[in-house]
């Protein structure tokens, strides 16, 4: 059972996906939004899906013997496909031969770090360049706590994380020399639960970003585009930038990544066409990136932290970008607060940056992206800007 606030955080968001939609989609939300929500979106040049409630939809005897194509949850999970196994028999034949038809135990492994561990092995050892993370830092797996003590003395500061858990869940930080008594709960915790830990030294981030990818289930992936986010001090997920890079690189970042970009981008490709995120799913994925000052002061690529098997907030973000305007950037962001926190802060954004449209593209201004309701703590939101020549 997920946690109390990580199953009203899937509740306030469970309209989110609407972004990824299309007029023939419907999107099945715990919540369905109000009329007004919906025309202030169709305002801005949306086309929206149907809209319906979750619980009862599922249930529905007319729903289920009605013709679909394909279930596409935001993860898939054993819970995932034991909620909406009711409505596979309608499904049509490509969803019912692809390889998330049914949970099956390769499907675990996929959601696992030490897979995009082993992606990282592939892509270190086909790709020998002095830009990317070295042989003698890649991340490995321990088990027990004396592992994990061996590579603070060899690396100091660490970061030990669960092998499933994602967006900066389920990560300590163990500073050189420290392992306290709540850093050994947790860890042993994890150990416990989970068989195993990955370790790895900690890096000077410079940059977060991700690549986005479709797999078809069938050995061919493709590249649907790359997106920066940021992050709070704990590593968890913030929000995105609409454009494909920051504004306010340095010139120093500029010049790396208009340098070694491609060839990271070209070596994950292979890699990953060529694995089991190919052959064994179906969907979009994303495989996060860093890029590190190393202690010699140089910049560096981490080429996968980790690889996150379901729709994304990067997806959501490429989407988002089709819709602003020429001169426009923006950004996509998650906020969280007590109840009802919400729904004050869009009146107050919403008076402060009033959204400004022009040939159905958002120029500038603050834009719900779900709806506040009353007892909202979480939401998410666009704010938009124009830059000027």
């Amino acid at each position: 059972m997920a946690p109390a606030q990580l199953r009203k955080f899937e509740d306030e968001l469970s309209a989110l996906p609407w972004i990824l939609a299309s007029a023939r989609d419907i999107i099945l939300a715990e919540k369905v939004p109000s009329q007004q929500f919906t025309d202030q979106l169709e305002t801005a040049g949306f086309g929206l899906p149907i809209f319906q409630p979750l619980e009862s939809t599922i249930s529905d005897a007319t729903f289920i013997s009605t013709e679909k194509g394909f279930l596409l949850p935001w993860g898939w999970s054993p819970s995932a496909h034991k909620l909406l196994s009711p409505l596979k028999s309608g499904c049509c034949p490509e969803f019912l031969n692809s390889p998330v038809a049914e949970w099956h135990d390769v499907h675990r492994e996929l959601y696992s770090r030490k897979s995009a561990l082993a992606i990282l092995q592939r892509i270190i050892n086909e790709n020998h360049s002095e830009n990317i993370l070295s042989l003698t830092d890649i991340p490995e797996v321990c088990t027990s706590h004396e592992q994990i003590i061996a590579l603070q003395h060899k690396w100091g500061k660490v970061v030990v994380k669960a092998p499933w858990s994602s967006s900066g869940r389920g990560l300590q930080i163990l500073r050189p020399n420290e392992y306290n008594q709540t850093n050994l709960q947790v860890i042993t915790g994890y150990l416990k639960q989970q068989g195993f830990v990955i370790v790895e030294p900690w890096h000077n981030k410079v940059l977060d970003f991700s690549f986005q990818f479709f797999s078809f289930g069938n050995g061919k992936i493709e590249y649907r585009g790359l997106t920066t986010f940021s992050t709070d001090h704990s590593g968890r997920y913030i929000g995105n930038y609409l454009e494909e890079l920051p504004p306010d690189l340095t010139p120093e970042l500029k010049i790396f990544l208009s340098e070694n970009l491609d060839t990271v981008r070209i070596v994950l490709h292979q890699v990953l066409a060529s694995s089991n995120y190919s052959a064994d799913y179906y969907g979009w994925f994303g495989v996060d990136t860093i890029v590190f000052r190393s202690p010699d002061g140089k910049l560096k690529f981490h080429p996968c932290l980790e690889i996150n098997c379901r729709f994304t907030m990067g997806a959501i973000a490429l989407r988002l970008r089709t819709h602003l305007a020429e001169q426009s950037v923006g950004k996509f962001r998650i906020t969280h607060g007590k109840g009802g926190h919400f729904g004050q802060f869009c009146e107050e954004m919403t008076c402060k940056e009033p959204l400004i449209i022009d040939n159905g593209k958002i120029v500038s201004g603050f834009m719900l992206l779900t709806p506040p309701l009353p007892e909202s703590s979480f939401g998410a939101y666009l704010s938009v800007k124009e830059m000027k020549e």
